[in-house]
Order: C-alpha cells, then sequence, then structure tokens
C-alpha cells in the first residue's frame, strides 16, 4: 500500500476510533460493557480475518488461544502480583508461542484435513482448562482477576475506561493488520491463498508466510483473551469452547466479510448487538442467530462489507447525477 493510503486509513481509523469512543461513553453501563465486548470481540475477529480472509486457512483452534491469553493474564495479575500493562504483552507473546506450536503441526496438512486438526488441538485446550484446575480454576472458573489501572488523571469510571481500551485496543490491531497484509508477508499471503502449489512454483516462502499470519493472528488473539479477562474479573472454560468462541470467530468474519478487516468490525457489532436485542425473547436468539449465519452464506457470501460498498457506490453514483447539470446527458 503506497504510504498516502496507507495515512488515510490511519486518519480514517483514528477519526471513527475518537468518534466511537465520545459516543459510547455516553452510554450507561450496561450499554457500555456491551460496546466494550462488541470491540473485543471485533478484535478478535480482524486477527482472524488476517489467517481466514487473507491466508485461507480456517482454524478452530482460536478459541483455546483466547483462553490461552485469558488465564495468561489472570495468573500474572492475581497469582504472581503483575501489573494489567506488563501481562497484556506477556499474554499476547504466551498465545503467540503456542499459535506458534499450533500452526508447526497444522500447516503439515491443508484444507478440511487443516480445519479437523486444529478442531482437535481446540478441544484438546478447553479441556486442559478444566484439568488444569490448579491454574485454571477448573469448572469452578478463575475469580479475582484485577481490572486495568485506571490512571488518576483520566475523568472516567472503571466501565469508561474498559470501554475506552477496549477501542484502542481494536484500533491498535486494526492498525496492525492492515501494515501487515499489505506487506511482502501480506502479499505472500494472498498468493498462498490463491493457489498454493503456484504460490510454491513463484519461489515464494510459503511456510514463513503462513506461520507468520497463524503467529500474528494467535499474538492479538492473546491480548484480546487478556483484556476480556481483566475486565469480567473471572474467566471460566465454557468461554473457551471450539463450538462457543471457535465457531463464533467464524461467523464474525464470514458474516463482516472475509478479507476485508473492517467488515469482521461490523460482523462483530451486528453478532454482539442481536443477542442483547433479543434477551426479551432469549428462546428465539439463537434462532434468529443461526437464521443470519443462512442468510449471509446464501445471499450475501461476501458478508456486510460487500453489502456497504455496493451501498455507498450507489450512494456515489445517485448524488453524481443529482449533481449534473441541466440539460447534460446522461452517458
Amino acid at each position: 500500500m503506497p504510504r498516502t493510503d496507507l495515512l488515510r486509513v490511519t486518519v480514517a481509523a483514528v477519526a471513527l476510533f475518537l468518534v466511537a469512543a465520545t459516543l459510547a461513553l455516553r452510554l450507561d453501563d450496561y450499554l457500555l460493557y456491551v460496546v466494550t465486548l462488541g470491540a473485543i470481540f471485533a478484535t478478535l475477529a480482524v486477527s482472524f480475518d488476517v489467517l481466514l480472509g487473507y491466508t485461507g486457512y480456517l482454524s478452530l483452534a482460536h478459541g483455546a488461544l483466547f483462553g490461552v491469553g485469558a488465564y495468561a493474564c489472570g495468573i500474572l495479575t492475581a497469582h504472581h502480583g503483575w501489573p494489567f500493562w506488563a501481562a497484556l504483552p506477556a499474554a499476547g507473546l504466551v498465545a503467540g508461542a503456542a499459535g506458534a506450536v499450533i500452526a508447526l503441526l497444522a500447516f503439515r496438512t491443508r484444507g478440511l484435513y487443516f480445519a479437523v486438526l486444529t478442531l482437535g488441538i481446540g478441544l484438546i485446550g478447553h479441556q486442559l482448562f478444566l484439568v488444569l484446575a490448579g491454574l485454571t480454576g477448573g469448572v469452578g472458573g478463575f475469580v479475582g482477576i484485577p481490572s486495568p489501572g485506571r490512571p488518576d488523571w483520566v475523568p472516567l469510571d472503571q466501565n469508561g475506561w474498559n470501554a475506552l481500551l477496549a477501542l484502542a485496543l481494536l484500533l491498535a490491531t486494526f492498525l496492525a493488520a492492515q501494515l501487515f497484509v499489505r506487506s511482502r508477508l501480506g502479499a505472500a499471503c494472498l498468493a498462498v491463498r490463491e493457489d498454493l502449489t503456484l504460490a510454491q512454483a513463484l519461489g515464494i516462502r510459503v511456510g514463513q508466510a503462513r506461520l507468520a499470519a497463524f503467529v500474528f493472528s494467535a499474538i492479538f488473539t492473546g491480548f484480546a483473551g487478556a483484556l476480556f479477562a481483566a475486565i469480567s474479573n473471572f474467566v471460566a472454560p465454557e468461554s473457551f469452547t471450539v463450538l462457543g468462541a471457535g465457531f463464533q470467530l467464524v461467523a464474525l468474519v464470514v458474516v463482516g466479510g472475509m478479507g476485508t478487516l473492517w467488515g469482521p468490525i461490523l460482523g462483530a457489532a451486528l453478532l454482539t448487538a442481536l443477542p442483547e436485542a433479543l434477551r426479551v425473547a432469549s428462546g428465539y436468539s439463537l434462532m434468529a442467530y443461526g437464521v443470519l449465519l443462512l442468510v449471509f452464506v446464501i445471499f450475501a457470501p461476501r458478508g456486510l462489507a460487500s453489502l456497504a460498498t455496493a451501498g455507498l457506490a450507489r450512494l456515489r453514483t445517485g448524488a453524481g447525477f443529482r449533481a449534473a447539470p441541466a440539460g447534460e446527458r446522461r452517458p
């Protein structure tokens, strides 16, 4: 990406962050918590899109990596007295290291076998969270995780500070992902996604590109897990199941639009708000969730991003037509 385009993306992302933060801080505590969770899931979706949307590999182990980041933060802060700002990068690095090990095992396969292998790893990870009760709290969960420290000079309560941190992490993840996918490694990942055999024939370092994408995704998944644990003050294995977090990540990216980075943010916003909007009819929330997935897979396989792009294009075309001088013929 040319520097001017990257600068425009950065400025636009920062501007949207400031607008979102300003609007979010005007909400009540409940809605503020929903926004905070939505930003965390959007962070997960953007980082996962680097692997799924730009590299073409479906990992079902990311729910476990989300849990690795969460438990690493909880252990470091609650058991060892680390401040959150030290535990956050450490949790990301631990998740990244775990992701590297998983990648080295999983990339021995491809296609459906890759997905099945990562599914097995995700199941093993969830089981380890249950078995290692001395570290994770087991079925009862991990309690007493400290909240992120709020500086005295920040004129916000803890809920507002949590929301600001979640939005800031989403901004940092989005900008880092932009840099990655526009780099040489990102170009190599796109080549792998389009045709692995051709990429190998062209001399592209396929193994390096795939490993970099997986580790990048795992690191930011760990960051999101650490913030989720600190904000919730409690985590349990049920939050990191394959059927829960694992498939939810796939849904966020598919509904939002694979290979766009900003589309998964829209998907996270929609699929976080939907269960809350249907809370009064909780018996139908899962049905609505499933129907929504079916609708997008069948009628809008490119997700919300494609719908938004098409809508903007129509608006521009209509605005251009209305702005045409009287008497000028349309082409």
